[in-house]
Parts: C-alpha cells; sequence; structure tokens
C-alpha cells in the first residue's frame, strides 16, 4: 500500500555553487509547461494516490516556482488532505515568506528551510538571501503564526570560510529559533559544480580534516545536549518531530515520487521518471516516462537500516527474508573492529562506525 508521495519541482532562481540535484534554471514557458505536465501525471497517478498519509515537495525551490499553488490545488483535489499526517515543502529563507499564506490554506504543516550558513562570508561565496539569525527569526515567528510549529533547517558544514568558531556560533544561534528539526550534512564535493572548478582552480579553500572532525563532533553533542535526538546520520529532532516521510523511505516503505526524475518504489519495484526535461514534457503515456530497474531489496533494506542511529532489527531481518544477516554480509569483522554492535535486537553503527560508515556501506554495494 502506497502511504507516502514525493512531487519534484526542479526550478531554481539561481543554482548553489555545491549542488549536482536535478535542478534548473527555466523560462517561465518552460516552467508553465510542467506545471500542466506535472497536474496531468497526478491525474494519472490518482488510483495510487488513495492511502497517502505524507507529502514531500522537495526540489529545487518550490516555493520559488510561480505555479505552486497550482500544484497545491490538484494536491487537494485528488487527496484526502485530512488523512494527512505530515505535508511537508521545501523552500530557501528568501522564498519562503512568498507562500506563507498558502500553506494553511492546502494543509502543509512542515517547513524544511535550506539555510546552509549563517557565517556571513560563506553566504556572500553561496549568493544565499535572508540568511542571517535576525531574518530567520523573523521567519520562523511568521511561520508559527500561521500554524506551521514543524520547521526544519538545512546546514551544510565545512564550506568555505567556515571555521570551528563560526559553527560554535550557528549553533548558537540556532537553537534560540526554536524549531523542531535540524539537518547538518558533511559537505560533499560533487563533479561539475562551481565549488568543484573553484577548488581545483585554488579560488577557495575548504576546512581541514582536523577542523572537519571538530565541527562535526561540535554539532552532534552540543545538538543532542538540547534535547535534539540525532535519529539518522544527519537528523536531529526534537521528541516526536522525526520525518515521518524520510523514515519511510529509511525504513523501504512503499512511496510513489512524481515529477521530473522522481524515484518509487511500488510493491517492490523500483522505477524513476526521465531526468529529460523535453522528454518529460511531452509524454504520451505514463509508462512512457518510467524507468524500472533491478536492486537487491535486502541489502538496500540493511543499508538504509543503518543510516539510522537505532539500526536495524536482527528478528525483523529474519523474519522478512528468513536469513541471519551477520553471517550474511559477514559482518563479524566489523563488530570485532567496533564499527558495529549489538544492542539487544538491533545491529548499529558505532559511533566510531557513523564517522566511517563507508566502510560498512561497502559490502552492501
Amino acid at each position: 500500500m502506497i502511504k507516502h508521495l514525493y512531487i519534484h519541482i526542479p526550478f531554481c532562481k539561481r543554482i548553489c555553487p555545491y549542488c549536482d540535484f536535478n535542478k534548473r534554471v527555466s523560462s517561465t514557458e518552460i516552467m508553465e509547461k510542467y506545471r500542466d505536465t506535472l497536474i496531468r501525471e497526478i491525474k494519472d497517478s490518482k488510483n495510487d494516490l488513495s492511502n497517502i498519509e505524507t507529502i514531500y515537495i522537495g526540489g529545487g525551490t518550490p516555493s520559488f516556482y510561480p505555479y505552486i499553488e497550482d500544484i497545491l490545488k490538484t494536491i487537494k483535489e485528488y487527496i484526502d488532505i485530512n488523512n494527512i499526517k505530515e505535508y511537508s515543502i521545501e523552500s530557501t529563507p528568501e522564498t519562503i515568506l512568498d507562500i506563507i499564506n498558502l500553506l494553511p490554506i492546502y494543509g502543509i504543516n512542515r517547513v524544511s528551510i535550506g539555510v546552509e550558513s549563517l557565517n556571513q562570508k560563506t553566504i556572500e561565496y553561496l549568493n544565499r538571501k535572508n540568511t542571517s539569525f535576525n531574518e530567520l527569526k523573523n521567519i520562523v515567528g511568521k511561520l508559527k503564526n500561521v500554524g506551521i510549529n514543524n520547521i526544519n533547517l538545512d546546514f551544510i558544514y565545512s564550506l568555505p570560510f567556515e571555521t570551528i568558531d563560526s559553527i560554535k556560533n550557528e549553533i548558537d544561534d540556532v537553537l534560540k529559533l526554536g524549531v523542531t528539526h535540524l539537518s547538518f550534512y558533511d559537505l560533499i564535493i560533487e563533479d561539475k559544480t562551481k565549488l568543484s572548478y573553484d577548488l581545483s582552480n585554488k579560488l577557495i579553500s575548504l576546512p581541514n580534516e582536523e577542523e572537519n572532525i571538530m565541527m562535526r563532533d561540535y554539532i552532534i553533542d552540543t545538538l543532542e545536549s538540547n534535547g535534539f535526538k540525532r535519529y539518522e546520520i544527519s537528523n536531529y529532532a526534537i521528541k516526536s518531530y522525526e520525518s515521518i516521510h524520510n523514515l519511510s523511505y529509511w525504513e523501504l516503505e512503499d512511496y510513489i515520487g512524481i515529477g521530473l526524475g522522481s524515484h518509487s518504489l511500488v510493491n517492490d519495484k523500483r522505477y524513476y521518471n526521465t531526468l529529460n526535461i523535453y522528454e518529460y514534457l511531452n509524454y504520451k503515456s505514463i509508462k512512457d516516462i518510467r524507468t524500472y530497474y533491478e536492486y537487491d531489496k535486502r541489502k538496500e533494506y540493511f543499508l538504509m537500516g543503518l543510516r539510522m542511529i537505532k539500526g536495524v532489527s536482527l528478528s525483523k531481518y529474519k523474519d522478512l527474508y528468513d536469513t541471519d544477516p551477520i553471517s550474511e554480509y559477514n559482518l563479524d569483522k566489523h563488530i570485532l573492529s567496533g564499527l558495529l554492535e549489538i544492542d539487544g535486537d538491533y545491529i548499529r553503527l558505532t559511533k566510531k562506525g557513523l564517522d566511517l560508515g563507508n566502510i560498512v556501506f561497502e559490502e552492501f554495494v
């Protein structure tokens, strides 16, 4: 049964220097035609939407999209919003206030804002706007005034110009905002991005490995000591505010993705929509834009489960697949090396394992 819906809006006002996501800066004509096609795909998928419990509108920057209300109207037409437990939309600090009055009208109850950094030099390099403590405080206050109390802020650490002191100041400020969820991602340098180019040409530099570790440890320790439970490698939440939608991915529940390049998992089958904008805009049948691909469900179940701090239930895995995962994946060596540990019924990454998780993850790739 499909309980989770993801809708992709690939458009941004500008492209961030570190980003290689499925996004683009496009003409009004393309964005308008995308609206029409996305609405058509929602209608074509209506038989899969009767039991939806979470909705996540991601991007790109959905709050920037000039036709976002048309999409929200269509969602409300085909889905009973009263059954929705969590309805999220992604935004930037620069654009969230443009759509703030739409949120209560269409039942959105969670907002995820890509802040990335509060360090002024870093903000300038990222070409971000409305990204200061006072501006965020104003945004959070206005969101709460319209009934949005479930607010996530996304950050990236080890960005250009960041130091351990700037991270400490950032965390101190963030904790004053009264939000319920925080994500802190370690910077990944992706090929064919401005960041990669600038680093290759020595136009900027990044914090060194020692500084990176200090930043990470400070983030983890300070957030946890202030009531934010780390429940996934990069995600922290006040009790009862963990993302239901994101947990569905990590627990390998069925979900449907709608929009350019979106992925789906339905009845143990995986598929993704075309990444070619013109193929998408001109599709005749929904089958034309879907590509099915093979995956090892047992491995993926374990791999995704290890992303969560609680780990993977050994008894549930055995019930599902009738096998012992420790022997199946030769995990004894990682237990002996201190990367994995067994706690009751769960096997999980240790603190050391969370730092060196890729060594364990290689067993499943």
